[in-house]
């Protein structure tokens, strides 16, 4: 089989075919044929070596964390599960591989209705976003602010904190606002018009890439709201009348996909790549660029 990563840190270039055997499931575990893969800025990011120092990994990498699959060999004691299934698959490595083998507990069937390259565009982003939701504990009625909700992970809570009957406040750059009215949010601003909002948040979220929302989050919230912030560190509260906190962990992978199925969350789909070399270069390509809201994915033909 052939795997795609990289034996040095560097630009999208750096990837390369990896010949491999096929992985042999362990007990409670499955092998998996790789139909889609999802991209993340993530992935980008292990890839210049950036995560080396707190992450880290022996070459060659293989990146990849979203993963869509059909069962091709099931492990010892492995139930709920049977072989020509699809399956979602959250990892914490090694997605850009034509096989994988994962354990039960990363698993969640793929609904039928749900397209391949659209389920592979899901994993990471509503864990993310279902955490969040579930550290938030707002009442139906409540207001939250998305600073970043054209992202991936802040295009998902929007529609999870709608789904929840909240008023979502979002906040994007001025050319993505049109994107943030299809997901159907309350109210819309670019960052330069977030006083707009100011004082109505019960909760906000920084959801912007690098956390720079230069205090928009912050803007929206009423005295004694909380901030949370995706980036792993909080921000230091810019108001002494605010509490502040960081997204450090995440909920456990198949109830939060699961809640975020079950809300028809999707994501557009920008690149539908082949699952080459050459579509992973294409990949990470755009991963570096600003690009269209929406997923980038690789799919095996």
């Amino acid at each position: 089989m052939a795997r795609f990563g990289f034996t040095t840190f560097g630009d999208p270039n750096v990837f390369h075919r990896l010949p491999a055997d096929p992985p042999t499931p362990k007990a409670g575990q499955v092998q998996l044929r790789v139909l889609a893969v999802g991209l993340n800025p993530y992935d980008a990011s292990l890839r210049r070596g950036e995560q080396a120092a707190v992450r880290p990994l022996k070459f060659p990498i293989v990146p990849g964390t979203d993963v869509v699959g059909t069962i091709t060999a099931l492990g010892a004691d492995v139930t709920g599960f049977a072989l020509g299934d699809v399956v979602l698959n959250y990892r914490p490595i090694g997605g850009y591989s034509e096989f994988v083998t994962a354990s039960v507990g990363k698993l969640v069937a793929n609904p039928a209705n749900l397209a391949v390259a659209t389920a592979a565009g899901l994993p990471q982003v509503s864990i993310a976003a279902v955490t969040i939701l579930d550290q938030l504990a707002l009442p139906a009625g409540a207001t939250v602010a998305v600073a970043g909700a054209s992202g991936g992970v802040g295009a998902v809570l929007v529609q999870l904190a709608l789904a929840a009957k909240l008023r979502v406040l979002a906040l994007a750059s001025p050319n993505n606002l049109d994107y943030l009215h299809t997901l159907g949010a309350t109210a819309v601003a670019d960052y330069a018009h977030a006083a707009a909002f100011a004082g109505q948040a019960d909760a906000a979220v920084n959801a912007v890439a690098g956390g720079a929302d230069h205090g928009a989050a912050a803007t929206t919230l009423k005295p004694g709201g909380l901030l949370i912030t995706t980036g792993g560190t909080a921000d230091p509260a810019p108001r002494a009348d605010i509490q502040s906190t960081a997204l450090t962990h995440l909920d456990a992978f198949a109830p939060a996909m699961t809640t975020a199925l079950a809300a028809h969350v999707t994501l557009p789909i920008i690149a539908r790549l082949p699952f080459s070399t050459a579509g992973v270069i294409a990949g990470h390509e755009l991963l570096e660029t600003h690009h269209a809201p929406g997923k980038i994915v690789l799919v095996a033909e």
